[in-house]
């Protein structure tokens, strides 16, 4: 609304007037000075703002202690209408940030596309060499009595639980291929021992179980009597290792030692493509490249199977359970697991090659790491290594032919060990069948530092810290016609080492990332929601007043003047 002051206006204004003295009004000052005679009719000419202003809505009236003649009439349609765009757009622009900011995660969506490994991006680079270096602490079982068992004076072997040796991993994913959303890839690994975190020396001696004399053993035990025989002729004659436990540095033990019986399979080995190492060692096969090749789903399309594997050696399933449930690999790395599937009462997958199977994780609590930041924590269920007794689902993990299950609390594992007859167990057999230690002193299963559990951010979905304890066991299974095993009894099963695997630290880059991750984009996406919230309620209220109030206004005011003489023009 513009308003002209006409203060300056004199009685030669010009006034165009009509002769019909009936529509004439007649004002009167205050002071009684003077009359002014103004017709209703009358239109106001060359006043600026008041094109609008006519004969049809003139009126005269007094404004406080002073008499005007105002003029009334509409804005300018001009300005009107592009105020109306102006709101019209604002509102419109605000309802959408309102709705996208207030009922989806935008802002986490775009930090997630951003985590799609794609080729060359940094998210591709970070995977590709993890700056994240996880410690795995080996605790090996040092049978300190074995001979007095073998010799008839100790009924129950004895072990002591040596370590930790603690070694720093570091990870890089090596022969990367990519397919449309699949990347294929092989891992090389470099442990670097840590002498100063380490409980003991490399070089210290222990007394450990003979596992190629055990796994040949096993495996003889269902040749005919004639082939065991050759076959203990053939040990007794070339076999550098007879006896049924070795003693060995820490070091040997886990990283490689000549064995002869292992140097005797190898053409057999070789043939069936099982061939994996030079020397035998517990964790040999764990350093250098892997043999085993992975493919997982990048998330370039579906986002809710990023991280997740496709395939195992160019198979997209497992041969080796008695369901497709058991022999599914759908399942993440344990690194970084899709948002949509954090739920509390959702199961996560994590899949673990050297079990040849997929282990489930469940929401247990909330935690609270660093600055504040709220993670989810999933843990290993405490039946996970139960017989069908206590959890049926396990039942497809039993042996195909002959429906023969293992103990409570252990889980067979021969399928990835050669053939050899390993079990994987929690440390000290906790939560197994309590005749798992019967025949074993020194164990210990009361301990809650065993647990196994993954702290997930709950936006990223990445793995911030955790931890995994898992145990390799050996069974015992022999025939009259090896002497080496016989002072032990049939079926028995030796814990041979157990190790952790954890994430203590994060480095200062990934903090940094989850940081911004956690609070930097919460805070973006509240102020954008106040600003829309803001913008849509200010828009809207001015919309409806300029709808529902637009009205005719005064667009000028005349002043006026006293004078003698009755104006007639």
């Amino acid at each position: 609304m513009e308003h002209q002051n006409l203060e300056k206006t004199t009685s030669t204004t010009p006034m165009l007037l009509k002769e019909d003295k009936d529509k004439v009004v007649i004002i009167t000052p205050s002071n009684g000075v003077g009359k002014i005679l103004i017709r209703e009719d009358t239109i106001l000419a060359n006043l600026q703002g008041c094109a609008g202003c006519g004969k049809t809505q003139f009126a005269c009236s007094g404004v406080k202690k002073q008499w005007s003649a105002l003029c009334w009439g509409k804005q300018s349609d001009r300005k009107y209408y592009c105020l109306l765009v102006l709101l019209s757009a604002t509102f419109a622009l605000s309802l959408i940030g309102t709705i996208f900011f207030c009922f989806t995660n935008t802002i986490n969506d775009a930090i997630i596309s951003n985590m799609v490994i794609r080729n060359n991006s940094i998210a591709f680079s970070m995977w590709k060499q993890p700056t994240v270096h996880p410690l795995m602490k080996v605790h090996v079982f040092n049978y300190t009595n074995w001979q007095r068992v073998r010799d008839g004076l100790d009924e129950k072997l004895h072990v002591d639980d040596i370590g930790p040796f603690v070694y720093s991993q570091h990870l890089e994913r090596v022969k990367i291929q990519f397919d449309g959303d699949k990347l294929s890839f092989q891992e090389r690994n470099n442990f670097k021992f840590l002498p100063h975190a380490s409980a003991g020396a490399h070089f210290d001696q222990v007394f450990v179980p003979n596992l190629p004399l055990i796994g040949v053993l096993a495996k003889a035990a269902n040749l005919p009597f004639l082939a065991q025989l050759t076959l203990a002729t053939t040990l007794s004659t070339f076999a550098n290792h007879k006896e049924a436990f070795l003693k060995l540095p820490v070091q040997r033990f886990l990283w490689g030692y000549d064995d002869s019986i292992i140097d005797l399979a190898k053409p057999f080995l070789s043939l069936q493509g099982k061939l994996k190492f030079d020397k035998f060692g517990l964790l040999v096969t764990k350093n250098g490249t892997t043999s085993d090749r992975f493919t997982i789903n990048t998330g370039e399309n579906d986002k809710n199977k990023m991280n997740i594997f496709e395939m195992l050696n160019d198979q997209p399933t497992l041969n080796y359970w008695g369901s497709p449930e058991c022999n599914s690999i759908e399942a993440s790395d344990g690194t970084i697991f899709p948002p949509s599937l954090l739920d509390r009462n959702s199961t996560l997958y994590v899949f673990y090659p050297n079990l040849c199977r997929r282990i489930p994780f469940k929401y247990i609590k909330d935690v609270e790491i660093g600055d504040g930041i709220q993670l989810m924590r999933y843990g290993m269920p405490d039946d996970v290594f139960d017989d069908p007794a206590n959890n049926p689902t396990n039942q497809c993990y039993c042996e195909i032919d002959t429906g023969e299950c293992p103990p409570r609390g252990v889980v067979n594992v021969t399928k990835c060990t050669m053939d050899a007859p390993a079990l994987a167990s929690f440390p000290h057999f906790l939560r197994g069948d309590p005749k798992l230690r019967e025949d074993i002193t020194g164990l210990n299963a009361n301990s809650d530092q065993y647990e196994s559990y993954l702290d997930i951010h709950p936006t990223l979905g990445i793995a911030l810290s955790g931890k995994s304890s898992l145990q390799l066991n050996i069974q015992i299974k022999k025939s009259n016609s090896f002497g080496a095993l016989n002072f032990m009894k049939q079926g028995i099963i030796l814990p041979i080492a157990w190790i952790e695997m954890s994430v203590e630290e994060l480095p200062e880059s990934l903090q940094t990332l989850i940081y911004h991750g956690t609070y930097s984009t919460a805070a973006v996406q509240l102020g954008l929601t106040v600003f829309c919230i803001i913008a849509l309620t200010v828009s809207s209220i001015c919309l409806f007043v300029m709808i529902m109030r637009r009205r005719r206004k005064p667009c000028a005011i005349l002043k006026i003047i006293p004078v003698n003489t009755e104006l007639k023009s």
